[in-house]
């Protein structure tokens, strides 16, 4: 969430303390007020992304056949012949782990929730097997609070302080002043090139002879490569015919 914001706030990194902080506060109260405005035409128990999500699982889960063990457990085969789990209801988990790993009940979940509401009583409406922080009373929960709105500095009230603070003195360095946050050593990774593989440590391969060393345009056995024997004497044969 963190990295998410720190995304957002891009724009006023380069900026002065006080601008700074109030396009972070200026930030807030647009995000805050369009998420209520969302979340008040909203309905369900769920948040409109996670009912979208969850709408998706359950057209997945009638893919799959389900097997009861006569107590807690199921055995749940899904569209594919290698695609077989284990769901323990008591526990919440399935092997598969998407349950534990997120929180909403997996394909295979979901079918066993149906087959427990068909065969052994009721299990209530199913997206209560979906973990709180799903829920569209956490999300407003979340955002139930508002920033106050500011005068501007023309109303602000007068430093009582003797002495005129000025701004440090700032040495300009050569080029662009960098944006981008700095990256710690654990953040960084070892081939950050747009997806490209590093060449470091790996041997020059020649395309025309095959040997390792050099490459295509410094092959000694291409007379029309650059910088090679042949074509270094060749040069220096039509350099002294010209003097001549």
């Amino acid at each position: 969430m963190c990295e998410v914001l720190n995304r957002w706030l891009c724009d006023a990194r380069d900026k002065p303390i006080i601008t700074a902080l109030e396009y972070v506060r200026e930030y807030l109260m647009k995000r805050i007020s369009n998420v209520v405005n969302v979340a008040s035409k909203s309905d369900g128990p769920l948040t409109p992304k996670a009912t979208k999500l969850f709408n998706e699982i359950m057209k997945d889960a009638h893919k799959c056949t389900v097997m009861w063990n006569g107590g807690h457990k199921y055995q749940v085969n899904g569209s594919k012949s290698d695609d077989q789990v284990v769901v323990d209801l008591k526990d919440r988990s399935c092997s598969c782990r998407k349950w534990e790993l997120t929180g909403m009940p997996c394909r295979h979940a979901v079918a066993a929730i149906w087959d427990m509401g068909r065969h052994s009583g009721n299990v209530g409406f199913i997206e209560s097997w979906v973990h709180p922080v799903y829920r569209l009373d956490t999300w407003k929960y979340a955002y139930g609070f508002s920033i106050n709105p500011v005068n501007g500095r023309s109303l602000w009230p007068k430093s009582t302080v003797p002495n005129t603070l000025l701004p440090p003195k700032v040495v300009k360095t050569a080029g662009r002043p960098k944006k981008n946050r700095r990256k710690t050593m654990d953040e960084k990774k070892p081939n950050d090139n747009k997806g490209k593989l590093s060449r470091k440590g790996k041997t020059v391969k020649c395309g025309t002879c095959g040997t390792y060393g050099h490459n295509k345009r410094g092959c000694p056995g291409d007379s029309n490569a650059a910088g090679t024997p042949k074509k270094k004497q060749k040069m220096s044969n039509e350099a002294s015919t010209s003097g001549t």
